[in-house]
């Protein structure tokens, strides 16, 4: 029982360590946000990808191990897979599974706090570019218009030249 429940602090470890590099990642993106560094920002949502990849995997093995490890220390197949469950069965590792639960519950809040605020940021931008993508399009027209022989204002075309003759 105890190589079980050091194999789930390794995991809790691993766990831990991903949430420490997906943190970082995050506030490089939150940089290159607002410096609005395309390159980066790209690059850094390749990492990302990969280390939530990582994370993910890590975060299945943990459930799928608990929950082995509470029907097998149970003997029920309808154990609920709570990490604090643990503490009745194994009351000698209180304090670890309490430190484990603190951790996970603490990165899982980090973690969603910072995902949201990157999205918030991004839509910000992306609104922002938006707002002025249209101002540059209506100065565009503003200054290259003509009016049409009844008289009526004409825009012209991106892309278009007119020649004329006098």
């Amino acid at each position: 029982m105890n190589s079980s429940l050091i194999h789930l602090s390794n995991t809790i470890d691993l766990l831990d360590n991903c949430s420490n590099k997906l943190l970082s990642i995050m506030e490089d993106q939150i940089d290159a946000i607002i410096a609005s560094d395309a390159q980066k920002i790209e690059s850094l949502a390749d990492a990302h990808t990969s280390l939530s990849r990582h994370y993910k995997k890590n975060e299945e093995d943990f459930i799928k191990h608990l929950s082995e490890l509470l029907k097998e220390v149970s003997g029920s197949e309808n154990e609920p897979v709570r990490l604090l469950n643990l503490k009745s069965y194994f009351p000698s590792w209180s304090d670890e599974i309490d430190r484990w639960h603190t951790i996970l519950s603490q990165y899982a809040e980090k973690l969603k706090k910072k995902h949201d605020q990157v999205i918030q940021l991004l839509e910000f931008a992306m609104k922002q570019n938006a707002q002025m993508m249209h101002s540059m399009y209506r100065q565009h027209n503003k200054n290259n218009s003509r009016y049409i022989s009844n008289g009526k204002h004409s825009d012209i075309m991106t892309g278009v030249a007119v020649n004329q003759e006098i």
